[in-house]
């Protein structure tokens, strides 16, 4: 098996990047709750491993058709995606925000990565950023709706 980069891939990758490390250095939440519910540390690890793995696997993926529905399908998550983010930031970076369902989407800022990694794999034809996209998905669906209670 061999990689070699996939300009399409890493601007993907990037776009979903972006917006975390914006969130961490200059838009930290506000009215964290003081508790949420614990959650088992395999589900952290997975969600890293997972993260790890896809932003490696989709900056490496190159699909015989540069641009089809499925490419067009992942950018479409990637801009609601960055349109919610949008809405965080204009909603005072409350922290309830975050785990706000959205078009009877639960939780939609820990599901969008998920379903661009997912959508970004049929597009690639990658069975390997299909599966570390459901490791992932486990992962940061548990993490994330533990937070959320």
């Amino acid at each position: 098996m061999s990689f070699s980069l996939s300009p399409i891939g890493l601007v993907i990758a990037i776009g979903l990047l972006l917006p975390n490390i914006l969130f961490i250095i200059f838009f930290p939440p506000k009215n964290i709750p003081s508790k949420t519910r614990s959650t088992l540390l395999i589900f952290p690890f997975m969600e890293r491993v997972g993260q790890i793995g896809c932003l490696f696997l989709l900056s490496t993926t190159n699909s015989v058709k540069v641009i089809d529905g499925w490419l067009i399908l992942s950018l479409l998550f990637l801009l609601l995606y960055y349109l919610l983010w949008i809405m965080y930031v204009k909603n005072d970076r409350d922290y309830s925000f975050l785990t706000k369902s959205f078009l009877f989407v639960p939780i939609p800022l820990a599901i969008l990565p998920c379903c661009i990694f997912f959508v970004s794999a049929i597009w690639g034809h990658s069975i390997w950023l299909g599966i570390g996209t459901i490791i992932f998905a486990i992962g940061h669906w548990k993490v994330s709706s533990d937070s959320a209670e």
